[in-house]
């Protein structure tokens, strides 16, 4: 050991018990240092020291990197030429290999390096023939390819160079006429038929594709043939024309890109359910870092490039830091924006076409303006808000001063954003237009009679707006396709005081009725409410403490949507949606339910709702009715439920299934599961037996293990993401594509 690195030791030992760290100690310090000393100068116990010192180390800190869970390397994306000698490398090159589909390109989302198998290996071998997952979506095809690359230069088999120019093959074989490429091929389904610059899709296969022309490292030498790079430089050359000819002008100014383009019409266009038509920052930031690669710009990828950089100066959110807290996948996970003057500027991933304002979306597809508006299985697993496109700034001064420093156009990262400077409003509410609207019903009007203006078997929505008020009224619909709309969720109220037996109006046009202050009856399908307060105060104002059936929204109908509302009742069954033979369908999202008595969410059927606040007091808040189907079941998501005292959660009388994910409670949940109603007697056997199951749900003050993770014990084990609305209704109903639709006079 040289003096410098004894030197280097001691100064470590002394780190561990951080006496430079407290000189107050002097005694000590002294003493320890003087040990030190003879044990530098004892090389066998030096030695020995060290060897003891470095596995405590160990023994400490693997279990700490372990639940830190460092940073994972993909063998995939390994340089290091040594690596691809080894017998490691060729046993995942062999995977690789084994993967390939008959197409020539790859599946992504799939640990190939893993070892497989017998069945496993089976499995992929019959998988080879498929020719509907291969893709360049997540890296994939692209990543395999330079793996096998590498591969060939270090040890050059033949069956890795031959693998490679099928690959580049596929690659070429997906380019549009155009110049595009979509992200699966050769039998694209829906969305997947765009133009695709989502994720660097379509800008890493022609990053690869230049690289194969240009021969450049890994892709040297005879791996492919000179006909190939032919191909792959006129292929590079469209895909840049492609690019220029989508990039998106608005009032004749060119900006930016989204994520995908019409291949045919080149607009803008959708893809998953949250990723809307829009300008998007970071596929556009790629984009625009390839364009700056390009040896020889001509006027008009220098005009793509100033356009674009004066996009993404004008359009930086400044005074806002992305915050995150808590493990990923953790129960307490979240992500928000705080302001904060010092933040360095960010920008949001998507910007509405119409003012160019940040949005974000959850799988309902609806804009919002807010994180906090969305679950948090969207909010906290995509990327809402980068500081990425920060590095172009630098590229662009460099580009510009190159190439066309004449036309240059002003860009700072010191300068207000668009946020900062009025050039938008950041949270900007949505407003309604009264002209989309069939009926209006002013204060003091009835609602009732602006449904009776809808046709009776109407098969589009009669769309009726209330004002801002209070209708102490009973609200009967009897008629498809009613959309009733208010003004404001906590100041367009509709109150009555009923019960079963003060029912106010027992029949209606021939029809029975029911108990609510909202009444939906067989027949009334396809209805919408939407922000409304709708209260039955007869535990109130009649006889205070009474807490009988008191429904607030009592409906026979299916296929209803009650949204962005208040839900209040004095008594039970404040919400009970209950069609003939229990086979309704329903919807609810950004409710508020309010009730002092029982099973307050009682659906009879199907029912899917989200981002709801329960409020309970001493009795059991939820509760499903699934008898009949084995499928039918309640999913809440994304939910808080609390309670003004001890409060269980749910129970069943009948046949039921359960799904609650990403839920939390508060400590005035009781600790205790769903459970069956009575403990004395049995109404209904339950032949499907318990089905209660839970994902990502927490209760403040901990539980004892009945929140644990389930789902994969349901039928079909589905993923969480996977528990969707059109989840839950088999594919029948697709109530987001509905509220999609009226987004214009549901706006909230």
């Amino acid at each position: 050991m040289s003096g410098r690195d004894g030197a280097d030791w001691r100064e470590r030992v002394l780190d561990v018990v951080s006496i430079r760290k407290n000189p107050n100690k002097f005694g000590f310090s002294f003493v320890f240092y003087y040990l030190c000393s003879i044990i530098y100068k004892n090389k066998l116990l030096m030695k020995t020291i060290r060897l003891i010192l470095t596995g405590l180390a160990l023994v400490c800190v693997l279990p700490l990197m372990a639940q830190q869970r460092m940073p994972f390397k993909n063998v995939l994306r390994e340089t290091d030429p040594a690596f691809f000698q080894t017998e490691e490398a060729r046993r995942v090159g062999e995977q690789v290999l084994l993967y390939q589909r008959v197409t020539g390109g790859w599946p992504k989302n799939i640990d190939m390096v893993k070892p497989l198998n017998d069945r496993e290996r089976a499995k992929v071998l019959k998988d080879k023939q498929r020719q509907d997952d291969s893709t360049t979506d997540n890296g994939a095809t692209n990543m395999q390819l330079t793996y096998l690359a590498r591969l060939y230069q270090a040890i050059g088999e033949q069956r890795y160079r031959d693998a490679f120019r099928k690959g580049i093959d596929y690659l070429l074989s997906g380019q549009y006429e155009n110049g595009g490429w979509p992200q699966f091929w050769p039998n694209p389904q829906g969305y997947q038929v765009h133009i695709t610059y989502n994720d660097g899709a379509m800008v890493n296969t022609m990053n690869m594709l230049r690289e194969v022309a240009e021969q450049r490292e890994p892709y040297q030498g005879d791996i492919t043939d000179k006909q190939q790079r032919k191909r792959a430089k006129k292929a590079f050359d469209k895909g840049v024309e492609c690019i220029l000819t989508t990039q998106i002008v608005t009032n004749g100014q060119p900006t930016v890109w989204c994520q995908q383009h019409d291949k045919d019409t080149y607009q803008p266009a959708p893809a998953r359910a949250y990723e809307l038509p829009s300008y998007c920052s970071a596929e556009s930031a790629g984009i625009l870092q390839l364009l700056m690669s390009l040896p020889n710009p001509d006027e008009r990828v220098k005009k793509a490039i100033h356009c674009g950089m004066r996009w993404f100066d004008k359009y930086k959110l400044t005074g806002l830091r992305l915050c995150r807290k808590g493990a990923w996948n953790s129960p307490d996970r979240d992500t928000w924006l705080e302001e904060d003057p010092t933040a360095q500027p960010i920008w949001a991933r998507y910007y509405d076409l119409e003012r160019c304002e940040p949005y974000v979306c959850d799988r309902d597809g609806v804009p919002r303006r807010r994180l906090d508006q969305i679950g948090s299985e969207r909010r906290n697993g995509y990327a809402w808000y980068s500081d990425n496109p920060r590095d172009l700034f630098a590229k662009y001064e460099r580009w510009a001063a190159k190439y066309d420093p004449q036309n240059k156009v002003p860009v700072s990262l010191t300068t207000k954003g668009a946020n900062e400077n009025g050039t938008i409003e950041m949270y900007r509410r949505p407003s309604k237009n009264l002209s989309d609207f069939d009926a209006i019903v002013e204060p003091g009007g009835k609602i009732q009679a602006a449904i009776d203006q809808a046709p009776e078997q109407g098969d589009k929505p009669f769309k009726i707006f209330i004002k801002k008020g209070r209708y102490e009224q009973k609200v009967i619909i009897d008629r498809p396709n009613i959309v009733l709309v208010g003004e404001d969720r906590d100041s367009t109220i509709i109150v009555l005081a009923e019960t079963h037996k003060t029912n106010t109006i027992k029949e209606y046009r021939g029809k029975k009725t029911g108990n609510g202050v909202i009444v939906l009856l067989d027949g009334a399908d396809d209805c919408v409410i939407s922000g409304l307060t709708v209260y039955n105060n007869y535990g109130t104002v009649v006889e205070p403490g009474n807490t009988t059936h008191q429904m607030a929204i009592f409906g026979r109908a299916t296929r209803t949507i009650v949204i962005n509302s208040n839900v209040f009742a004095d008594g039970n069954d404040a919400l009970s949606l209950w069609a003939p033979e229990g086979n309704g369908m329903y919807y609810h999202a950004d409710l508020y339910l309010r009730c002092p008595g029982v099973d307050f969410l009682c659906p009879r059927g199907w029912c899917y709702a989200t981002r709801c606040r329960f409020l309970g007091d001493s009795r059991a808040i939820i509760w499903h009715d699934g008898r009949g189907d084995k499928s039918k079941k309640l999913v809440i998501t994304d939910s808080y439920f609390d309670a003004k005292s001890p409060t269980i959660l749910g129970r069943y009388h009948h046949d039921s299934q359960f799904f609650l994910l990403n839920c939390k409670m508060s400590s005035q949940i009781l600790d205790t599961n769903i459970s069956y109603a009575y403990t004395d007697r049995v109404l209904d056997p339950c032949p499907w037996g318990f089905r209660v199951y839970y994902y990502n749900c927490s209760r403040e003050g901990g539980h004892s293990g009945w929140l644990a993770n389930n789902l994969n014990q349901s039928d079909g084990a589905p993923a969480f993401h996977e528990v969707t609305a059109r989840w839950t209704f088999g594919g029948k109903w697709d109530p987001e594509e509905k509220i999609r639709a009226l987004w214009n006079v549901l706006a909230y």
